[in-house]
């Protein structure tokens, strides 16, 4: 007889995980539904044989733990500048209208059915738990789908940092909230200041401290030192953190962010993924352990799972307008956030503890959470296509229409956009680092162009350049024509988001069939989709790399320069010749430039 009575449950549930996740591949569904959905079969609401233990609980966290921590590792503190003002403002008004509004209409239905069981510091604690999404779910999902850089991806970063935050004030809420609560002000004034101070001594003595401790592990060819050293930076964090009584994931994060974006941190985020999936795993197993369906209240559940996504979704989409996020990315940046997380278990559970709600009241909230995370990875995949359909119609309405033409003017730093005498024979989509490099070719041969960015930072730092620029966004057609779309003979997409890409393909070559487009693509498989959309030519980043990897190697080699330049053209011909599209039949197809 073995002394680990939890290794038969974590086989059960490791065999049947991958068999489901096996099935959910062919039916094309994300492997997180897989998971929670074998939970649910294994667990208390299916075939019982596995029931939410210590071990499970604890793993589950530890996974949840690393995964913070990995993405931590790719912010940087300039990062969380420039999220600022969507954390220290848009985190709390989300909070705070999505808690009063989701609390109020608990208290409202829960009187309308003639229940009596729901008391108003229950329906305070319902709409706190129910205003706070899943950090697991979103960055997993943001970090597979490669978005986490994103426009989008940032903002819901920022939202839910600040949600992390503010689990340690509404736990204190809910002991306030107890019929028996004996906590006094200077408790609660204590607590906060506590949470306050090591939340800042945290940032900033692992700032300071890491960065000249790190290398230390790094520098060693012992593979055990660096995942050993990472282990202990991550969990010592979220330990210390916890003794503060704030959140540990959120402490994992903060020890990620302090070496985030260097070269040790690549190394340790590179040691720890295996591990991260494993654990991360298994949260989202234990989340079908939670629950006992009650299948005679599932219509409830489900009608209240989308009342929640509706009401979450609709507050963050004003919120992000009032601080006049792009449309398009507020859109998308509330349908993601728009489901339920796991610290809503922890507070609902205390809850429950302290009889604020009742046991049945918290099996139905934890189903409607589950429900709610179950659709996530749904709804984030079709939040661009939602977006992009979305956006102009909620453009038409004029407040909207009026409150985002008159926010480029009023952002500070940006500087009047330089006249220009000739209108522009450019328009570049994008002002990274390949439009810029563009523009200020363009610019040194006297080429008139424009470059429609949609950050006001980056626009700030392309004017300061003298860059001719305009702050918009390249799925808006009024911003493509003060882009100067209407004038323009070649246009050039040089952006990083390929939702955005594919749509605006299809509008540019609408508003301008004679045009050429140019569009740049990361990756093989998005250069057929772009070209079908209307795209004249597709520039490769994977082709142009491997490009220039075999004429180095066959220059270093002493091969001739023909044989070199016969390769590169057979190259081209064999794979740009079935990308590039010239939707004009008159001339000669336009050459494209090697990287």
């Amino acid at each position: 007889m073995h002394g680990f009575d939890f290794l038969d449950d974590l086989v059960l549930l490791s065999v049947a995980a991958v068999l489901v996740i096996l099935l959910f591949q062919r039916l094309r569904l994300p492997p997180i539904v897989g998971l929670i959905v074998t939970g649910l079969l294994v667990g208390p609401s299916g075939l019982r044989l596995v029931t939410q233990g210590d071990v499970i609980a604890v793993v589950s966290e530890i996974g949840v733990i690393l995964l913070l921590f990995t993405i931590g590792l790719e912010f940087s503190i300039d990062d969380l500048k420039r999220l600022r003002t969507i954390v220290l403002v848009g985190g709390p008004l989300q909070v705070t209208f999505a808690s009063l509004i989701i609390g109020g209409s608990a208290w409202v239905v829960s009187r309308w059915v003639g229940a009596t069981g729901l008391s108003e510091q229950g329906a305070v604690m319902i709409g706190m738990a129910m205003a706070l999404s899943s950090t697991a779910i979103c960055t997993k999902m943001l970090k597979d789908r490669r978005e986490l850089g994103l426009p989008h991806g940032r903002v819901v970063m920022g939202i839910l940092i600040f949600q992390d935050l503010a689990v340690v004030p509404m736990m204190i809420v809910i002991t306030l909230l107890a019929p028996t609560a004996e906590l006094l002000p200077m408790d609660i004034v204590l607590r906060l200041a506590t949470m306050i101070g090591v939340t800042m001594a945290l940032v900033v003595g692992l700032r300071f401290a890491l960065p000249r401790v790190i290398p230390y592990v790094t520098r060693t060819s012992t593979p055990e030192v660096l995942i050993l050293g990472g282990l202990a930076l991550c969990f010592g964090t979220a330990y210390v953190t916890s003794l503060a009584g704030v959140s540990m994931a959120l402490g994992a994060f903060i020890a990620g962010i302090a070496i985030g974006g260097s070269d040790e941190g690549h190394a340790i985020g590179r040691v720890l993924q295996p591990m991260r999936d494993a654990f991360t795993s298994m949260f989202f197993l234990s989340i079908g352990l939670l629950v006992t369906i009650d299948w005679s209240w599932m219509p409830i559940n489900l009608f209240t799972a989308l009342g929640i996504l509706l009401v979450n979704t609709v507050v963050v989409i004003i919120v992000l307008a009032t601080l006049r996020v792009n449309l398009r990315t507020a859109m998308m940046s509330a349908i993601i956030l728009a489901q339920v997380g796991e610290f809503s278990f922890v507070l609902a559970k205390a809850g429950a503890d302290l009889q604020i709600i009742s046991a049945f009241d918290l099996q139905n909230m934890i189903v409607s959470i589950i429900i709610t995370m179950i659709v996530t990875p749904t709804l984030i995949t079709i939040a661009p296509w939602f977006a992009e359909r979305a956006t102009p119609v909620v453009r038409f309405v004029l407040p909207v229409r009026r409150w985002y033409e008159r926010a480029p003017e009023r952002r500070e730093g940006l500087v009047p956009l330089p006249a220009n005498t000739e209108e522009p024979l450019v328009t570049i989509l994008g002002g990274g680092v390949l439009g810029t490099n563009v523009a200020q070719v363009l610019g040194r041969t006297r080429i008139p162009y424009c470059v429609l960015e949609l950050s006001p930072e980056l626009v700030g730092v392309l004017r300061s350049k003298g860059c001719s620029v305009v702050q918009g966004d390249m799925t808006d057609v009024s911003d493509l024509e003060r882009a100067g779309i209407r004038t323009a003979t070649v246009i050039i997409m040089a952006v990083s988001d390929h939702s955005a890409m594919t749509h605006g393909v299809s509008m540019l070559r609408r508003l301008r069939p004679d045009a050429l487009i140019m569009a740049r693509v990361r990756y093989a498989k998005d250069a057929q989709i772009v070209s079908d959309r209307g795209a004249d030519v597709v520039i490769t980043e994977e082709y142009e790399s491997s490009i220039q990897v075999f004429v180095t190697v066959l220059e270093h080699l002493g091969v001739s320069g023909d044989v070199i330049q016969d390769q590169e053209t057979a190259m081209r011909e064999d794979r740009y010749g079935l990308l590039a599209r010239l939707h004009r039949p008159e001339g000669p197809a336009p050459s494209t430039p090697a990287s």
